[in-house]
């Protein structure tokens, strides 16, 4: 039963990950941005203050070379900008007129999309998935350990 809780558990996310990714690039090819850009977009929309390289790279979990190159991107289209700080890492990062606009129907599309997604599924079920969809995350994310400790004992018991 273990096991096969496993696999249907990694076909769901599997199958979800793809379609995810079809919605993205569908949606987003009218704007001509991938999803990164347009991950960035909706955090940034969401700190009316502007972030930092850093705060942006950790809260989209992207490292800061592609932050970097995303943000330049972002400029060129005229949907970032940054202040005048003295060290790139240090500037902050608000969306334009032009941004704010752009995103702000991205966030339309997201929303229309999850009004599918959610169909008939009652909202105490949607927050129940979350919540312990999270947990299994954060659980996944506990176990990367597993093998290190696992390991450093078969090495102690040698």
């Amino acid at each position: 039963m273990e096991h096969d809780r496993l696999e249907t558990f990694m076909a769901h996310v599997t199958g979800a990950s793809r379609s995810i990714t079809k919605l993205k690039a569908r949606g987003m090819s009218s704007y001509n941005l991938g999803s990164t850009h347009t991950a960035c977009l909706r955090v940034l929309f969401k700190s009316r203050n502007g972030m930092t390289r850093t705060q942006l790279a950790k809260k989209c979990e992207l490292d800061k070379a592609q932050i970097s190159r995303i943000i330049n991107e972002l400029e060129e289209k005229g949907y970032v900008s940054e202040s005048a700080e003295t060290t790139s890492y240090k500037r902050k990062i608000t969306l334009t007129d032009e941004g704010t606009k752009i995103t702000a129907e991205i966030n339309q599309l997201v929303l229309d999309i999850n009004d599918v997604v959610s169909g008939e599924i009652a909202s105490e079920d949607i927050e129940t998935f979350y919540r312990v969809f999270g947990t299994i995350c954060a659980n996944l994310k506990q176990a990367e350990g597993f093998f290190e400790s696992n390991d450093k004992a078969s090495s102690a018991n040698n």
